[in-house]
């Protein structure tokens, strides 16, 4: 039987959940929620009303739910929505994309979705609500702080430990071995070399520190 499912949102990033989700075969989506009071349908699934309705669900028994809340610039809006409903008690799915490669001892917490494409090797760990887009590869042994963004094209190396709140934006290059500190933006395209100091960002080839 599956598991039935509310998706918080009803953005860009909740069309590709839902993809996600039907692609998995697992859970039947029972609609979504929505800032427009006015909004009836999203992607052929009814909208339930904004994110109060899902406190009636939940003292139904319907503690399933699964973030439709994705950012390009941070990560911010879905954490805050993460720690709302995780502190009531609301079990936050993982969306894993059957076509996503992740390898047996890879550890995933909460709230994670992965992209089609993305590869997690040997040993990877995973923190709560990530976000792991199309095609991004991270190597055995590294470790990816909660609330954090990976986007699509980005390659991490073997043993770097990227810390919480941290984007990695599209193509963005961190080789094995380094450390990255929490809320770290690296840019488009950057290619990180050297350890990263927390709350700065970095650009270009190598990549070099501006301070937020």
């Amino acid at each position: 039987m599956k598991k039935k499912v509310i998706i918080v949102g009803d953005g860009g990033h909740a069309k590709i959940l839902i993809d996600i989700l039907l692609e998995t075969k697992q859970y039947k989506i029972l609609g979504v929620t929505s800032k427009q009071n006015n909004k009836k349908e999203f992607c052929g699934l009814p909208v339930l009303g904004d994110d109060s309705v899902l406190y009636s669900y939940y003292e139904k028994g319907m503690k399933n739910i699964a973030l439709g809340i994705g950012g390009f610039k941070d990560n911010k809006l879905r954490t805050a929505i993460f720690n709302k409903f995780h502190s009531k008690g609301f079990n936050i799915i993982n969306a894993i994309h059957p076509k996503a490669v992740i390898a047996k001892s890879v550890l995933l917490n909460k709230g994670i979705t992965v992209f089609a494409g993305a590869i997690l090797n040997s040993e990877v760990k995973i923190g709560n609500n990530v976000i792991i887009a199309t095609g991004a590869t991270i190597d055995h042994e590294s470790s990816i702080g909660d609330n954090c963004l990976i986007s699509a094209g980005v390659t991490i190396g073997a043993n770097v430990k990227v810390g919480k709140g941290t984007l990695c934006a599209l193509g963005s290059k961190l080789i094995s071995g380094i450390n990255i500190g929490h809320m770290v933006l690296v840019a488009a395209g950057a290619v990180v070399v050297n350890d990263i100091n927390a709350n700065t960002s970095v650009f270009g080839i190598p990549a070099k520190e501006k301070i937020k």
